[in-house]
């Protein structure tokens, strides 16, 4: 026998992962609610395309990263393999979902004739995006 030691959880562990995920659920139908009620919907070939970016955000970058960061803690008992696995594929389908959002917003301004990067926020976000892109290639 190898001598795999169990990690012991905190007994408060599963609370904080149900309302994390309670959080982030709600932060993503909030963002749907929202683009659905007050912004018209999401479309590709519209233009209600740009909506698709802030749901795309609130999705890979919020939620998704959350859940591949919890990974490690929520599955300290399970192979690490598949732990390494699980958290993976939850970075990887974060940043194409990111991704998809980057692209529907730029794809937007060059359909409306709009200039990119032209504000504090468009800015933070490229360097978050490829920050998250380059740390997960250092890894």
């Amino acid at each position: 026998m190898e001598g795999r030691a169990t990690v012991s959880t905190p007994a408060a562990l599963p609370y904080y992962v149900a309302f994390s995920q309670l959080l982030g659920l709600t932060l993503v139908a909030m963002t749907g609610a929202w683009l659905g009620l007050y912004r018209g919907g999401i479309a590709w070939e519209s233009d209600l395309q740009f909506n698709v970016h802030p749901l795309c955000m609130a999705i890979g970058l919020i939620f998704l990263q959350g859940d591949a960061l919890l990974v490690y803690r929520v599955f300290r008992n399970e192979a690490k393999r598949t732990t390494k696995v699980l958290h993976g594929m939850l970075h990887v389908s974060a940043l194409t979902i990111a991704l998809v959002g980057l692209v529907a917003v730029f794809d937007y301004h060059r359909k409306k004739g709009y200039a990119d990067l032209y504000s504090l926020h468009s800015w933070c976000g490229i360097l978050v995006f490829v920050l998250y892109f380059v740390q997960g290639q250092v890894q």
